[in-house]
């Protein structure tokens, strides 16, 4: 089975849960504990300017920044809005070539290398900035969905070329939301199907959705799966 083959599966037995669409309703709701859509609508969020709102919606999703980091990408600015000049704000990732995933994969590692940020915490910076075109690539998602080595977007991408799996990831959009990219839903499934957060595991409960067998460890690393090649986007 090819890798994209392999991923397209997974994504669709997460889709197969009972219940799953319940469960993504409940991380949208406004009165719940998650970040929904304060994620992508919290404060400004202009193309190519990196602010303190988007550090801000970072850290609604259980990061945080130290403060070299934050002195770092505020002298830095110039530099960071260069990289994000750079990747195209229109594009899905499907849609995207090896020059647009590359461009992201620059500032990626770029990100990754400063102060106590790593691949995942980039991954959701970029996200923020960059919802249609960069999945959030953390230690859950990487170990559901089982992409090779530094490979995950590019099979990714590959895997949602297919249009009907596009629409059932849709499928699980609540009526009144609207912000979040077709990735983001997709990681929000993923994310409320197997964490074993408190809230994830609350929620399951309350909806009624049982809980996920423990996945095996994998051959996969956080930090191997995560982190860019020199030429390979992530």
């Amino acid at each position: 089975m090819q890798a994209e083959d392999l991923v397209r599966a997974r994504i669709r037995d997460v889709l197969a849960v009972p219940g799953i669409d319940g469960l993504v309703a409940a991380y949208f709701n406004p009165d719940g504990p998650f970040a929904g859509t304060s994620f992508d609508l919290v404060g400004e969020n202009p193309p190519d300017v990196l602010t303190l709102n988007d550090m801000l919606a970072t850290t609604l999703l259980d990061i945080s920044w130290r403060p070299l980091a934050i002195r770092t990408l505020l002298a830095d600015s110039d530099h960071v809005s260069a990289a994000l000049a750079a990747i195209r704000a229109d594009l899905d990732l499907w849609n995207a070539g090896p020059h647009d995933l590359q461009s992201a994969a620059v500032l990626h590692r770029w990100l990754d290398d400063l102060p106590g940020v790593g691949p995942v915490t980039a991954s959701k910076l970029l996200a923020r900035k960059r919802p249609r075109l960069v999945p959030v690539h953390d230690e859950i998602v990487l170990r559901v969905l089982g992409p090779p080595k530094e490979q995950l977007w590019v099979t990714l991408a590959t895997a949602l070329k297919e249009p009907a799996l596009r629409d059932e990831i849709e499928g699980l959009r609540p009526a009144d939301v609207h912000s979040p990219s077709l990735l983001r839903l997709l990681d929000v499934a993923i994310w409320t199907r197997h964490s074993r957060s408190r809230n994830a595991c609350n929620a399951r409960r309350l909806v009624g959705v049982p809980e996920p067998s423990v996945p095996s460890p994998g051959r996969l690393s956080r930090r191997m799966s995560a982190t860019p090649g020199t030429d390979k986007a992530p």
